[in-house]
C-alpha cells in the first residue's frame, strides 16, 4: 500500500476513535485561553512594570503549558498535571534572580483565573473590573518581592 494510502488509513481511523474531536476541543480551548489572556493585557502590564520600576532591565517571558521546550527544561506534565495555562514572568536580578509570576488558565467549566505568585486573583465580573484586580495583585507581589511597604496600608494604619 503506498504512502498517501497509509495516510488516508490513519486519518480514517482517527476519525472513528475520536481523536481529531479531542484535540479540535483542546485547541479550542487554548484558543478561549489565550483570548482571556489577552482581555486581561497581562503580557502588557507586566511589561509596564518592566519600564516603569525596573527601567526596562528585566524580561517578561511567556510559557505556554501545551508548548514543548526544546531545551529539555521542563518535564512532562503527569497525567493530574495536564492543564492548560500560560505563565507570564518578570524576571530580573537584584544581585540574585527574582521572579514575579501570572499563570492564566481556564477551569473545567470555561470559567478563568488568574493566579499571581501563588496568590489566586478575585475576578468581577467584567473585563474592566478582572483587569483592576489584577493590576492590584501584581503591585502588591512586586512589594512583597522587594519588601517595600505599601503606603496606602500605612496610612490607614496610621488612622487608627
Amino acid at each position: 500500500m503506498p504512502w498517501p494510502d497509509d495516510l488516508r488509513q490513519l486519518r480514517a481511523q482517527l476519525k472513528d476513535s475520536g481523536y481529531d474531536r479531542q484535540m479540535a476541543q483542546a485547541a479550542e480551548r487554548r484558543r478561549l485561553l489565550e483570548r482571556f489572556a489577552d482581555r486581561l493585557s497581562v503580557h502588557d502590564m507586566l511589561n509596564r512594570m518592566n519600564e516603569a520600576l525596573l527601567d526596562g532591565s528585566g524580561s517578561v517571558i511567556v510559557a505556554r503549558s501545551w508548548q514543548y521546550d526544546f531545551d529539555g527544561e521542563d518535564s512532562p506534565a503527569t497525567e493530574d498535571e495536564q492543564t492548560d495555562e500560560i505563565v507570564y514572568t518578570l524576571y530580573w536580578h537584584d544581585g540574585e534572580p527574582v521572579e514575579l509570576a501570572a499563570q492564566v488558565g481556564i477551569d473545567g467549566s470555561d470559567s478563568g483565573y488568574i493566579i499571581v505568585d501563588d496568590l489566586e486573583v478575585e475576578l468581577a465580573e467584567d473585563d474592566a473590573g478582572d483587569i483592576a484586580a489584577l493590576g492590584s495583585a501584581l503591585l502588591e507581589a512586586f512589594r512583597d518581592l522587594t519588601d517595600t511597604p505599601d503606603p496606602d496600608a500605612e496610612a490607614a494604619e496610621s488612622d487608627r
